[in-house]
């Protein structure tokens, strides 16, 4: 029955394994064809953003080529004085000169000088390298003069033999003196930098690549200028100098990302559409829905024979378990090789040892406990006998004429009744003080008068419930540590009053004052090295006041000093108004 009934056990569990698996597997792939468009949607963004990061470099690599050949040639001192001697006779040696800067760069079309007052053009050509200009010198030089810093400019190549467009580069040609001597133009065709660099990155259907100016005008690539993806990329380039957007060209999606080339300052902007991911992503879908169906398989085949595996030692501590807690800690569960199953075997077996262990440690204790207790009422002392005692001693001094040494007596057996009372914590604020007046009493005998203690209280605050012995320690400090040898006697101010819901107590001295840091070791209750020095009352100290307040009140109660270090030190404690008598009602002792 037994057997039958954990065989039955094995198959529910192995069903209910393969039905999670197959809903894990299901959820699993709902959940990648949700997410999943977005996860590569990122990480296609940031593969087309490395890509146009790589490519736009060589871009303004090729524009920084470019704009140097520009710069060196413009301060070349052999072309500055030869253009600055005659022009026309030397025109053959500037052409050579301009022959091997453009021969310096296989991007650069041309390289040519024209002067607007002479209407002379020398350029690097081999064929009619020095030609002067009519009018179309003056829209020469109205073009090559709208351009300026590290940003070329896209124009028609008005000395070509036939319209192309260019990228140029401006520089005004000067003698050292600083006159003008003419406009040194360096320009590359826009084909020629189009198949450099961007040809191989545009494939049709799929990957778009272009450059545009910061202020969203194409300068090159496969899209058409006046088409409408370019008009929406030239407006998204225009709003931000770097980005990312989700674009519709004849209904096929594309994403571009866009980056502001550092030198030039053009912009590099990337295309690809997003159908090759979406047929990868499916691709990639189906894959997973084999893969987890290979997996389910060969999880139902493992997961049978763990159960096998598994199920007989699981057994046995089950059936170990049950006879333990029908109370036989004796019995102990078989262990079987080193896996899990028997890591918790051996733990419950450990814990039953330790349960023992605990039983007989608890029974033993619990002995000695008893015999303590026993010898605690065998000599135990009843502190009423020391106060009759310490009263028949009083009472003998003052009929023999001693009354001085009786009163001390008498207040010294008040402080005493007072320190060792256990019934209770807490006492009235009256009960307080006058437990506090004999503590002065005996330490003004003690101290030959070296100090006097003023009261302030305030009637309604006398019935308000305070914890024992709060105020002593306070009034011990300053009589022990107030005086100096500056000032000998001690002014002590003890002041008791309610203000709303709080009752303000406050110990005053005018002694020698208090450092910053032993004022913040008090209030967080630590034990200075005076206390610890001279010691108290049954050792009770600030920091004693400072624990109790805490544990009695939290938060709601605070023990706070002030002082200038030279002439007072004030101590103000601050607990909530309570007037709960029952907390001081105690059983009267009996007088046996």
């Amino acid at each position: 029955m037994v057997k039958s009934f954990h065989k039955n056990l094995r198959i529910r569990t192995f069903a209910m394994v393969m039905l999670l698996n197959f809903l894990v597997i299901l959820l699993i792939s709902i959940f990648f064809q949700q997410r999943s468009l977005s996860f590569f949607e990122r990480e296609f963004a940031t593969t087309l953003y490395e890509q146009a990061t790589t490519n736009g470099q060589r871009v303004d690599a090729g524009w920084q080529s470019l704009y140097q050949v520009t710069v060196h040639a413009a301060f070349d001192p052999k072309l500055q004085a030869l253009m600055q001697g005659d022009a026309g006779t030397n025109s053959e040696e500037v052409a050579g000169l301009l022959r091997n800067y453009k021969n310096e760069n296989p991007l650069i079309d041309r390289i040519s000088l024209y002067n607007p007052a002479t209407h002379l053009l020398i350029r690097s050509d081999e064929y009619q390298s020095v030609q002067t200009l009519d009018s179309k010198g003056d829209r020469w030089a109205d073009c090559i003069t709208e351009q300026a810093g590290r940003t070329p400019l896209l124009a028609e190549d008005l000395l070509g033999a036939s319209p192309k467009k260019v990228y140029l580069y401006n520089q005004a040609l000067r003698a050292p003196d600083g006159t003008f001597l003419a406009w040194l133009t360096v320009t590359c065709s826009e084909r020629s930098l189009y198949y450099e660099y961007l040809a191989a990155l545009n494939q049709e259907d799929r990957n778009a690549a272009s450059l545009y100016t910061s202020d969203g005008k194409l300068l090159t690539g496969s899209l058409p200028e006046q088409s409408a993806v370019s008009e929406q990329l030239g407006a998204k380039i225009r709003d931000h100098s770097g980005g990312q957007a989700h674009l519709t060209v004849q209904g096929q999606e594309y994403l571009a990302v866009w980056l502001q080339l550092p030198f030039s300052e053009t912009i590099f902007c990337l295309l690809k559409s997003q159908n090759t991911l979406k047929q990868e992503m499916m691709q990639m879908q189906l894959l997973c829905i084999l893969s987890a169906l290979v997996i389910l398989l060969l999880s139902s085949v493992f997961l049978y024979w763990i159960s096998l595996r598994l199920a007989e030692p699981v057994e046995d501590l089950a059936e170990t378990m049950e006879k333990a807690g029908r109370g036989n800690l004796a019995v102990r569960a078989p262990v079987r090789g080193d896996d899990e199953i028997a890591y918790l075997s051996q733990a419950f077996n450990a814990m039953l040892q330790r349960m023992n262990d605990l039983i007989e440690h608890l029974a033993t204790e619990r002995e000695q406990k008893k015999e303590a207790e026993l010898k605690a009422l065998q000599y135990q002392i009843r502190p009423h006998f020391i106060y009759n005692m310490l009263n028949a001693i009083r009472f003998a001094a003052m009929m023999q004429g001693a009354r001085n040494i009786g009163n001390l007596l008498a207040d010294f057996v008040e402080l005493l009744r007072a320190s060792t009372n256990r019934h209770g914590a807490f006492v009235p604020l009256s009960e307080e003080i006058e437990t506090l007046r004999h503590y002065i009493a005996l330490q003004e005998f003690r101290l030959l008068d070296a100090f006097d203690v003023v009261f302030d209280l305030q009637e309604e605050a006398m019935d308000c419930i305070v914890p024992r012995m709060i105020l002593q320690p306070l009034v011990e400090n300053s009589i022990l540590h107030g005086p100096s040898e500056e000032r000998s006697f001690c002014h002590i101010q003890v002041k008791a009053r309610c203000a709303g819901s709080q009752l303000i107590l406050t110990v005053r001295d005018d002694g020698q004052g208090m450092t910053e840091s032993c004022m913040r070791m008090l209030e967080q209750g630590q034990q200075t090295t005076s206390e610890r020095a001279h010691g108290g009352l049954s050792g009770i100290g600030v920091h004693n006041v400072v624990e109790r307040l805490h544990l009695y009140y939290g938060a709601q109660a605070s023990l706070r000093y002030d002082s200038d270090g030279r002439s007072f030190t004030e101590a103000t404690i601050r607990l909530p108004v309570s007037r709960d008598k029952q907390e001081t009602q105690a059983p009267a002792e009996s007088d046996d």
